[in-house]
């Protein structure tokens, strides 16, 4: 096998073996203030979780909840009538549940085995 290739295919599993990094957030009493932490999952969290309940407090006041997570679906539950909802979404790539829900660095590690390519080639 050509050593190109071989690198390249190297680059592409090193990569996938690292452990899921995610932004836990956990909000303080019923403010919903937090402060976001990068975080390593442990070993099988392998899904960023962000969770966001509105309405229950304030009618217009939400508040969100962020961590590592086994299993997740993306859900929303309507808690009563005139309004209180949580929501939650699931991901599956590092830091990814971030609040402007792209991480730049997962374009970069993507694309790292095309430059080697081309770089090589």
């Amino acid at each position: 096998m050509d050593l190109h290739i071989t690198i390249v295919l190297l680059l592409i599993f090193i990569t996938g073996g690292l452990s899921r990094r995610c932004y836990v957030c956990e909000p303080e009493g019923n403010s919903g203030a937090c402060e976001e932490k990068q975080v390593i999952c442990r070993d099988g969290f392998n899904k960023c979780y962000t969770a966001t309940e509105t309405g229950f407090y304030e009618p217009t006041k939400s508040v969100t909840f962020k961590t590592c997570a086994k299993i997740c679906e993306p859900k929303k539950i309507i808690a009563k009538p005139g309004g209180g909802a949580v929501s939650s979404t699931c991901c599956g790539t590092d830091l990814c549940n971030s609040t402007d829900g792209l991480y730049k660095g997962s374009f970069i590690l993507l694309l790292s085995p095309l430059f080697f390519l081309i770089l090589f080639h």
